[in-house]
């Protein structure tokens, strides 16, 4: 299985997304993983799902859970639409709640030490 295949598959993503790249830098101890939307699949509202024509993308990057030990970052352009109903809104990715900077999986992963240890303990990890 090759490196994007794979980063596709534990992301769980599926069309209009997918892995364009993965970057690993040993010295930094770090995995990137760049995600696109594609760009002829109409992004769709985050709030009510009407598909609407993007029109433009913001760069945005999530920390995930470590990959053999390296910290591993997604980061994607992600499409902004002019929803009828909602003006300008950023669409849904599926790794991450809107606003946050930690996909899903780690959130979780978090939560599972907090329920374990301290604020602060975790905070040092």
């Amino acid at each position: 299985m090759r490196d994007k295949e794979l980063y596709k598959q534990i992301l769980g993503l599926q069309t209009p997304w997918t892995v364009t790249e993965v970057e690993v830098s040993m010295t930094a101890g770090e995995v990137t993983v760049h995600v696109e939307h594609d760009s002829g699949v109409r992004p769709t509202c985050s709030h009510c799902g009407t598909p609407c024509p993007g029109y433009d993308q913001r760069a945005r990057t999530w920390r995930h859970l470590d990959t053999c030990q390296l910290k591993t970052l997604i980061v994607a352009e992600v499409p902004r639409v002019p929803c009828p109903t909602h003006g300008g809104v950023t669409v849904t990715v599926p790794w991450a709640e809107s606003g946050s900077g930690f996909t899903a999986l780690y959130e979780a992963l978090v939560l599972d030490w907090l329920k374990e240890a301290s604020i602060q303990a975790v905070a040092r990890q």
